[in-house]
């Protein structure tokens, strides 16, 4: 069976609200109601609340040919991009203080200037592909689409990276 219709089925069967089923298992009416119509599933520890909850097997109902458990691998591919889409923000803002800061501690010599603008450069390209990784995961949205709802600092990223590059050909 799948996800939504049993969701609905136990849901009914113990005359719960959504706003009653997410309080008992710590998520938002919203986040059922998705559950509910197949927008979105379960993670594992939802799934885990909610079989104890319904007494049902988790065997069945990840063994049967449902997306559910692919769902789960993209959910936790997602988790582990945001992070290293995190670090190569991080590890940009660095780039950019040492040579914003260039005029206080001394200039770089061109070399160490030239990698530290290839590095910004390649850490932008990651931050496009763990974008593109994490849109994959979610509803297959476009990269502008990603941009707009959920990964501002992307965006600010994108708007920094042409600030400098304009301030180097100013230059």
């Amino acid at each position: 069976m799948d996800i939504k219709n049993l969701l609905k089925e136990k849901r009914a069967e113990t005359k719960l609200t959504q706003e009653q089923l997410a309080e008992k298992i710590f998520v938002s009416k919203k986040t059922i109601s998705n559950w509910e119509t197949g927008k979105t599933t379960p993670d594992i520890d939802s799934l885990v609340l909610l079989a104890k909850l319904f007494d049902f097997s988790l065997d069945t109902l990840l063994l049967e040919g449902s997306d559910l458990v692919e769902n789960i691998k993209k959910i936790e591919a997602a988790k582990v991009a945001r992070k290293y889409f995190w670090l190569s923000w991080g590890t940009n803002i660095i780039f950019l203080l040492i040579i914003s800061t260039q005029k206080f501690f001394g200039e770089l010599s061109a070399p160490a200037f030239s990698l530290v603008t290839i590095g910004i450069m390649l850490n932008f390209l990651t931050l496009m592909y763990f974008t593109k990784r994490v849109a994959a995961t979610n509803d297959n949205r476009t990269l502008f689409q990603l941009l707009k709802s959920e990964n501002k600092p992307l965006l600010a990223a994108v708007i920094v990276l042409l600030i400098f590059l304009l301030g180097l050909i100013i230059i």
